[in-house]
């Protein structure tokens, strides 16, 4: 166990720690990769040995497409489906790893319309199922949630930030340039080329752009942190 009074910043530099501090951080770091220590957190992953990349699934972001394309063109995926799972970190070091995302309002939109407006996938009794047929009351449905929670929020309406190893995640792609991105996944990756669109979309920018100045800000405070650390705007029109 380290000595807890050997982390200490340098006198004038309160950013650095001093080289005892330094080479101790170090030498941590280096015991903890050699022992494969768990990821902190748990994700939804997908697995390939043989092409040697590691997927961050995010719900509601081309999940189908990406799965499809791999099964379609033999692309071994030995954990496929894998839910809420922590990896040893060391044993994946040399896999790429990546993940998609995609405009917070859009995806959010999306999830309503297939498990609210198309299925009842939350099971809401016949009453509070009629109420949720207007998109801003689920938005208050929603609002009431712990979004962070893994295990503990339902993966279609979870953080998207919160479901890749943001640490360690090594090419990030949107749904907006899925064709571009993903390409260039699968030229890493040693996979055939690339499909030519999501099939779980619902339609460029969403379906339901118009949205009220309610939903839009119902949106903007339950992903704060997506929009933060993703760059996409709450106010795009």
């Amino acid at each position: 166990m380290s000595d807890p009074t050997l982390f200490r910043t340098r006198p004038g530099n309160r950013r650095r720690l001093t080289p005892a501090g330094e080479a101790e951080v170090e030498r941590l770091a280096a015991a903890g990769e050699r022992s494969g220590w768990l990821s902190p957190l748990a994700y939804n992953l997908t697995i390939s040995h043989s092409h040697r990349f590691v997927w961050y699934r995010v719900a509601k972001v081309a999940t189908r497409t990406i799965r499809h394309h791999f099964e379609s063109h033999d692309v071994t995926m030995d954990v496929d489906h894998a839910m809420r799972i922590r990896y040893p970190l060391a044993a994946y070091a040399d896999y790429l790893t990546f993940a998609f995302v995609r405009d917070p309002l859009d995806r959010f939109v999306s999830a309503w319309h297939d498990k609210v407006v198309d299925n009842n996938y939350y099971r809401f009794e016949p009453d509070q199922l009629e109420r949720m047929q207007t998109i801003e009351e689920f938005a208050r449905w929603t609002a009431a949630q712990d979004l962070a929670a893994v295990p503990g929020t339902d993966q279609h309406l979870t953080l998207q930030s919160r479901m890749i190893d943001l640490n360690r995640v090594d090419l990030l792609g949107r749904l907006e340039t899925f064709d571009r991105d993903f390409a260039e996944v699968c030229q890493r990756v040693g996979a055939p080329a690339v499909p030519t669109a999501p099939k779980n979309q619902t339609a460029p920018g969403g379906r339901d752009r118009q949205v009220s100045d309610e939903l839009r800000e119902l949106v903007a405070t339950m992903y704060r942190r997506d929009y933060q650390v993703f760059g996409y705007s709450p106010d795009r029109p």
